[in-house]
């Protein structure tokens, strides 16, 4: 399909088939679809699958109902993050977990180490892929293809078939768009591919590449694993409180977390807007008084908003919306200032 394929984790991907702009003004007022077989998928099942996966991560394992998912994250002893990723329950006594790319290997041998002596089993889909089909038209396109995809509810996750073909599909995304995301074996995927390009040609549908995944996720200020996350900083930094549930009992990770809590941040991720400069990168240096205070997490031309956005953490002194700094790339200086999250949302639509 023409696309600019790059090595992403060992995976070759496409950046782009036609330009970023392009491929992601689709995605907001059409639909995109993705690949995204580079994230993994791991299978843990079995008796104590709940009562494992509960201590295993932060969130609330119990509110992914049969049918349902959970977005959750991955401790280290010191309360920073290993992974970020999403839970999906999807049968009884087995759940579906999708990890980054960057993190398989890690991530796999993390949860087989805690999974010892326990009455589960877990097991990586090494042939397993995925697309993600996003935007405001994504449904009515998954729904020419298989019309019961349409009452599939947010968070949600069946098995359907397209055809003669079967794949578990998810009312999940990474875009801030409404849309779903198919896994199956990759030779099952292409049919499915080619399936939702042939339904969503003539509703705007175009393949889209990881140019314009990155630019709509940073967006909505979603956050992605080796920059806003990583394991020297905790999900109270990275303004995801909502992910740690305190409430449902001992987790990895917890003690770290609670101490955090009650000495109060030292610092925090924040969202900025670049009023003059250019574009902020990952690994740029935040500079507040002629000192380094902090470190640019994202950087990026936000097409939606015809300006250039990033995050950044930052001391917690420094974390005000309205916060004036500059940033330092190499020998390029910036001026921005610390704006509200995210810095896109859907417009509400204004009723006659």
């Amino acid at each position: 399909m023409g696309g600019k394929i790059v090595d992403f984790h060992g995976w070759e991907l496409p950046v782009q088939f036609t330009t970023i702009t392009q491929e992601h003004t689709a995605v907001r007022e059409k639909a995109g679809l993705f690949d995204i077989s580079h994230m993994g998928q791991v299978f843990v099942w079995g008796p104590e699958a709940e009562s494992f996966l509960q201590h295993l991560v932060t969130n609330d394992v119990r509110r992914a109902a049969l049918g349902k998912g959970v977005y959750a994250h991955l401790l280290n002893e010191k309360g920073g993050v290993i992974d970020d990723i999403f839970i999906y329950h999807v049968e009884e006594q087995k759940y579906l977990l999708i990890v980054n790319a960057s993190r398989r290997t890690e991530d796999v041998a993390w949860i087989q180490k805690h999974a010892e002596g326990k009455n589960v089993a877990v097991v990586e889909a090494t042939v397993g892929a995925a697309i993600a089909l996003q935007g405001p038209e994504a449904i009515a396109i998954a729904a020419r293809v298989c019309p019961s995809i349409a009452d599939l509810p947010r968070f949600g996750i069946a098995e359907f078939s397209v055809g003669e073909t079967k794949t578990l599909v998810a009312r999940t995304g990474y875009t801030g768009e409404d849309g779903v995301e198919f896994f199956a074996p990759a030779p099952h995927l292409a049919v499915v591919f080619d399936a939702l390009v042939a339904a969503g040609t003539s509703r705007g549908l175009s393949p889209a590449g990881l140019g314009a995944r990155d630019t709509l996720r940073t967006e909505v200020a979603y956050p992605l694993y080796g920059h806003e996350l990583d394991e020297d900083h905790t999900p109270l930094e990275a303004g995801l409180a909502w992910v740690v549930r305190f409430d449902k009992g001992d987790f990895i990770g917890r003690a770290a977390l609670e101490k955090q809590k009650n000495a109060g941040l030292q610092r925090k991720l924040v969202g900025f807007r670049v009023e003059a400069g250019g574009i902020a990168r990952h690994g740029a240096t935040v500079v507040i008084d002629g000192k380094d205070v902090g470190t640019v997490t994202s950087g990026t031309y936000a097409p939606s908003l015809s300006a250039a956005i990033g995050l950044a953490y930052v001391p917690i002194a420094f974390a005000s919306v309205g916060q004036k700094f500059q940033i330092r790339q190499g020998t390029r200086e910036m001026s921005a200032v610390a704006v509200k999250l995210p810095f896109y949302a859907k417009p509400v639509p204004v009723k006659a």
